[in-house]
């Protein structure tokens, strides 16, 4: 949180990894009546966590799935967890983090970016709930869970 500096402006924390300190460009000042300086400062905090966990590179393997088009037909993202009556895909990934990028046109719409841990929970989850296909892909070899992305944040 923002902090009344000793000329009005408002000053912010240091970063608790790096020590820096976020300046306003061009001498911005935030007003405290307003919840814009609260929402900076935990975005900036947020921003810095995220960086601070690329920069310790903590995130060491990624795996990256791209779908192109059913998840908007149906409203889920596909995960694979079988493969010929063999464990595969979510089953045994070693990634730290899974990212799943949604496509349209040929283009990039956003990647979803899980903890793998947290990804398995959605799963199990969803395959609990029954929304799991088998035989489905290429010659009906991989089953998959179906992660409806309304489920995601909850």
């Amino acid at each position: 949180m923002a902090e009344k500096a000793t000329n009005g402006a408002l000053s912010f924390p240091a970063c608790p990894t790096c020590g820096q300190r976020y300046e306003p460009p061009g001498g911005v000042t935030f007003s405290r009546s307003n919840k814009f300086d609260l929402q900076l400062s935990a975005a900036l905090i947020n921003e810095r966590r995220l960086a601070a966990i690329f920069a310790a590179a903590k995130i060491e393997k990624i795996e990256l799935k791209s779908e192109t088009w059913q998840w908007e037909q149906t409203g889920n993202i596909c995960i694979e967890y079988r493969q010929n009556g063999s464990p595969s895909g979510i089953a045994v990934c070693e990634a730290d983090y899974w990212v799943h990028e949604l496509r349209r046109d040929g283009e990039t719409l956003c990647y979803l970016m899980f903890p793998l841990e947290r990804l398995k929970v959605l799963a199990r989850r969803a395959h609990a709930a029954g929304r799991y296909r088998v035989g489905g892909g290429d010659g009906g070899r991989f089953c998959n869970v179906l992660i409806p992305l309304r489920e995601i944040l909850k």
